[in-house]
């Protein structure tokens, strides 16, 4: 059935959050059509559909599914900007635990008329306005939760910090909440293939979405032809608002992680450190958020472990029938950060076609914030990597840039293709001199880690300016080397905000007055942010960091400055190179993980030497 509904109150709260445009979003968004790990068997359902009626009149598309045709029940919220309005995709998982479960599209998407302002405060009022609605239907028990990753993860962010009533929980998963620093810009470098990559699928979906919604809604084809065209409209194009080089204006006013400080509701998130789509930084989002109200689950892995974790799936219905529900199920005592380690593939098909991932180690890492230890290593000469500072009055070492350097984790493109090569390459013959690789010794003992982390590099540069590449990995004993994580750096825009800052964590302010080209020869202090991982580097393996130019990772191709150079990394007794790494004793799975098994952290052979002696230990 479709139908039409107004609701004049909510729309007042746009305004409380200070007026923010667009908002990239998950600026890497997979679909919410994904699909649901281990889908349960259908039931009976009763699926409705219509529009919500917004007071600046523009009607938001939802699709509903109830599990039976009478009675109230909690409800679960997809928002996004592809299908939901037109399909509630997670209905079939979550309907069977006793939920109604609405789908509803964006203003300005699929079937929604309205602009599309690509996430950002009008688009958290409008559901803010929508969470309200449902809640006081005839259907509703009042009690509403939210689903969803990626798109639907970094809009629940923005409906959540608007404190519409009847909402209990949101579970965002996989998010964006700085678009700038999290994937359009990542350390400064123009991310020139996902954003523009996501941007192309929109057509697609919106087609789909009207076609599914043909037989009871006329209007639905000609609003997503609308929505369609829009997609090129100057003020409404993300490729457009891309092409800011700077972190001001468009990008500070979609950064969702100002207002996240206002959510007051449970939230349990869910983030992948080898995320291909969007990252795993997610804006620091989850430290803004009051401690009490903050749970967290890790893992290594790609944007959709939460579709074929059964881990995660259970954490996530237990979350939601105690916040949602109700029930006294005594989630509120769970640990706030689970690391769901070295997540693997196992040979088990999920009825979703999948294959099952399994974690060989579930910790729990107690409250928030995590307290690590920082642990510092610095670079020497002859490649090697050490807890001592070097002590030579003049050390460096000089690399090409640019080269073609490794690729990693690199899937088929979104819109489909030849298959890419989803490991690690080698380094080719052509670019051994485009690299400089830091290798401890033999670690005397296991040594784990987690967050984020800094690589301080004193840089001089042939060039005016040149991109940095940071590669952090494990050198094991049976001689391979398994990927770990990156960072990058455009090293023109090393400013920092010394505010913001930390040892564990640069923060650039990547603004046009702060940037500083360097002087041919002059070495300065360049840091560079180390995404967000969780590791353990096994007894007899060896730390390794890698400084080359930035390559090919997941879907994301950096525009590089295109100078060359002889870029020189420094690493004496006044200008020691080091990174500093957050130690954190953890219980971890005595053996090493599998190469061809563990997600996103595939392996090659080593193809430099492990320096002879004791490596370090850890940090007192």
């Amino acid at each position: 059935m479709s139908t039409i509904f107004m609701h004049p109150r909510r729309w007042g709260l746009a305004t409380t959050l200070v007026a923010a445009s667009l908002g990239l979003a998950a600026c890497g968004g997979s679909s919410s059509s994904e699909p649901e790990a281990n889908p349960p068997q259908p039931v009976e359902t009763t699926q409705r559909s219509g529009y919500i009626t917004l007071p600046n009149g523009n009607k938001m598309r939802y699709s509903l599914v109830l599990p039976s045709a009478t009675g109230r029940f909690p409800v679960l919220v997809v928002y996004d900007g592809y299908a939901a309005g037109s399909v509630a995709s997670q209905a079939p998982a979550w309907v069977k635990e006793g939920y109604a479960v609405m789908g509803i599209n964006v203003p300005g998407t699929g079937c929604s008329s309205g602009d599309n302002q690509v996430f950002d405060e009008t688009t958290g009022a409008a559901g803010a306005f929508a969470v309200e609605w449902a809640a006081e239907q005839s259907w509703s028990t009042g009690r509403i939760g939210m689903l969803g990753s990626s798109y639907s993860g970094y809009n629940q962010l923005w409906v959540a910090a608007h404190r519409p009533k009847g909402l209990l929980a949101i579970t965002p998963s996989k998010n964006v909440t700085d678009p700038y620093r999290d994937v359009g810009y990542p350390g400064g470098i123009p991310n020139v293939g996902f954003p523009n990559m996501w941007w192309d699928v929109f057509p697609i979906f919106w087609k789909q979405a009207a076609a599914i919604a043909e037989k009871d809604d006329k209007e639905c084809a000609a609003t997503a032809a609308r929505n369609i065209a829009n997609l090129e409209r100057p003020d409404l194009d993300l490729r457009k608002w891309l092409e800011n080089a700077y972190a001001d204006g468009v990008y500070v006013d979609r950064s969702a992680n100002r207002f996240t400080y206002k959510i007051n509701v449970p939230t349990l998130g869910n983030q992948s450190w080898q995320d291909e789509q969007i990252g795993p930084r997610a804006g620091y989002y989850e430290d803004t958020i009051a401690p009490d109200k903050m749970w967290l689950l890790s893992s290594n892995g790609d944007h959709n472990t939460n579709t074929r974790s059964q881990e995660v799936d259970q954490s996530l219905k237990r979350f939601l029938a105690h916040f949602v529900k109700g029930e006294d199920n005594g989630f509120e005592k769970e640990p706030r950060v689970r690391l769901l380690q070295e997540m693997q593939t196992t040979d088990e098909i999920l009825a979703n076609g999948l294959a099952k991932l399994q974690s060989r180690t579930m910790t729990d890492l107690g409250p928030m914030p995590v307290k690590v230890k920082p642990m510092r290593l610095w670079m020497q000469a002859q490649g090697g990597l050490a807890d001592t500072r070097p002590v030579d009055a003049l050390s460096s070492t000089g690399y090409q840039y640019p080269v073609d350097s490794p690729t990693v984790n690199v899937p088929p493109p979104l819109l489909g293709g030849a298959p890419s090569d989803e490991g690690w390459q080698a380094t080719s013959a052509a670019a051994q001199n485009g690299a400089l690789v830091f290798t401890t010794a033999r670690l005397p003992e296991d040594l784990s880690f987690y967050g984020e982390g800094s690589a301080d590099i004193w840089l001089s540069a042939t060039a005016a300016n040149t991109d940095l590449q940071v590669t952090v990995s494990e050198v094991r004993p049976d001689g391979q080397e398994m990927f770990v994580q990156r960072g990058w750096l455009r090293a023109s825009k090393r400013a920092l905000d010394a505010g913001r800052s930390s040892e564990l964590r640069p923060y650039q302010t990547f603004l046009k007055n702060d940037e500083s080209m360097l002087q041919p020869g002059v070495p300065v202090l360049a840091r560079v942010e180390i995404n967000k991982f969780a590791h353990v580097f096994r007894k007899d393996s060896s730390i390794r960091v890698t400084i080359d130019t930035p390559s090919k990772t997941g879907y994301w191709v950096f525009g590089n400055d295109k100078t060359a150079s002889v870029n020189t990394v420094w690493h004496d007794s006044s200008r020691p190179s080091s990174i500093v790494l957050g130690y954190l004793p953890y219980k971890h799975e005595p053996s090493l993980p599998s190469c061809e098994k563990t997600l996103r952290q595939p392996c090659r052979t080593s193809e430099h030497p492990v320096p002879a002696g004791v490596g370090p230990r850890p940090p007192v």
